[in-house]
Formats: C-alpha cells, sequence, structure tokens
C-alpha cells in the first residue's frame, strides 16, 4: 500500500500537469479500457465547487457521457441535477491510470442525487438499477468492467431506514454482479460523512463496514475530514477529491 500512496500523492499534486487541453470528447477505437461503475446518490455524483484542477483532462481518464458516448473525463462527470459539481470519480480515475500503466480507464456516472438505496434495487423506483446496469452494458463494449465504486446513505440515514441498510446493500450488491457477470467483481464502498446532521448515519456506516468485509472481493473506503460545502450534507472539494483518492486505493488494493 505505501507504493499506492506515493503514486496517489504525484498524481494529486500534479495533475495540472497531466492535464491534456481542454478537448471534451474523444472516439475510442479500442477494447482496451478498465471501465468503473460508479452508483450512489449525490455524494458520488458530487456537489463541491469545481476548480481549474477539476477539468485539465487526463489523456488515459474517460468518461460516458449522457449521449452514451465517449469523453476525455473531467468534472462534473455526472450529469443528473443543474447542481452538480465535483465527487471522488475523477480524481478517482486518474489515480487508476497512474497505477494501471498503458491503461485506458474509462468511468461509467451512474448516480442520481437524493435517492434512497430502495430506490436502486432491481424494479425500484425511477430505474434507477435498470439504467446502470444498461449504461455499464453500452461501456463493455469498449472495455471490461473491473469494478463498482458506490457512495450512498444519506438519504437511509433514519431510525426507519438504518436497522435495514446492510441487507439492502449486500443484496443490491450481489444483483449488479449477477447481472453484470461477475460474481467477485470488486466492490468500494463509500463511508459517509462525519458531519450528518442524523446519529443514524453512524448505524448506516457501521453497515457499509460490515458489508464491505462480508461481500468478499469488496473494500471499505474511509471518508475524508476536511468538510462539507456549509450544508452538513455533501463533502466539498477538496474532501471529494480525497475521497476519490481513498476509493482508488482501495480498489488498488482488490485488483493486486
Amino acid at each position: 500500500m505505501i507504493r499506492i500512496k506515493r503514486y496517489a500523492i504525484f498524481i494529486l499534486g500534479f495533475v495540472l500537469v497531466l492535464g491534456h487541453g481542454c478537448a471534451t470528447k474523444s472516439k475510442v477505437t479500442n477494447n482496451q479500457m478498465e471501465l468503473y461503475l460508479l452508483v450512489g446518490q449525490s455524494n458520488m455524483a458530487g456537489r463541491g465547487t469545481i476548480e481549474a484542477i477539476d477539468t485539465a483532462t487526463h489523456a488515459n481518464v474517460y468518461v460516458l457521457n449522457a449521449e452514451d458516448g465517449w469523453s476525455l473525463a473531467k468534472e462534473p462527470l455526472h450529469y443528473d441535477k443543474a447542481n452538480r459539481g465535483v465527487g471522488p470519480g475523477f480524481v478517482f480515475g486518474q489515480i487508476m491510470a497512474a497505477n494501471r500503466k498503458g491503461t485506458r480507464i474509462g468511468l461509467i456516472p451512474a448516480a442520481v442525487g437524493g435517492t434512497k438505496i430502495s430506490y436502486w434495487h432491481p424494479g425500484g423506483k425511477r430505474g434507477l438499477y435498470e439504467e446502470a446496469i444498461r449504461k455499464a452494458k453500452v461501456a463493455m463494449q469498449q472495455g471490461k468492467l473491473k469494478g463498482i465504486v458506490w457512495q450512498q446513505g444519506e438519504s437511509d440515514s433514519n431510525t426507519k431506514d438504518a436497522p435495514l441498510y446492510k441487507e439492502r446493500l449486500m443484496a443490491l450488491m450481489q444483483s449488479f454482479r449477477k447481472d453484470l457477470g461477475n460474481p467477485d467483481l470488486p466492490i468500494v464502498l463509500g463511508g459517509l460523512g462525519d458531519f450528518l446532521r442524523r446519529d443514524t448515519y453512524k448505524q448506516v456506516n457501521q453497515a457499509i463496514q460490515e458489508a464491505a468485509n462480508e461481500l468478499g472481493y469488496a473494500a471499505y473506503s474511509e471518508p475524508s475530514k476536511l468538510g462539507h460545502i456549509g450544508d452538513n450534507l455533501h463533502f466539498n472539494s477538496s474532501a471529494q477529491r480525497e475521497n476519490g483518492k481513498h476509493m482508488a486505493e482501495a480498489m488498488l488494493g482488490l485488483l493486486e
């Protein structure tokens, strides 16, 4: 893990140097991409303020865009709501590219803000699960799905839903693995911010950690303590970059 962290620090410190212009679209013609499905609610989609460091593209990090085409990745990756901003996905992709030498990284944004985990189950509200599967399969025409990154639980941090979170999370991740054709697909589960107003977030966070331990080929990603955007709900930009670093470290550990 020492080697991984050294790469992580390098990529965060020199991301502007690694930027390759402002091009937003690129045709991907090979089948060498390593793909990662980004799912959850608003703290995966991102609500942090976008800065210059967040828009410097990387030659080997791509995102599946709203038209099901490939663009060079930059923030915002997601397109769920008008207030979208910096999430963990872009830095996650850059660190994965730095450590997976000679490989293009493809990010599949599928998070939607304000969604409970029950919305994400197959047949659930708004067809979130089905759309995530559809996007993943579109992306898989250009590469291999290597993992899922999940950041969600804020909407379930209440006395009614928190006790059910672990069971629901385990079932959802098993469904993703089944429908994406890989029972051992690596999964990283992001922890919740310690600034959430309801103490029940601690129960959900414990459930996330337990699920990571029990799913197999899964890991818990420590949440950043660098703060929120002022609403006690959404990680700020600095925190999201750190979350992306932690998630990449966790995923790299699963791929070793």
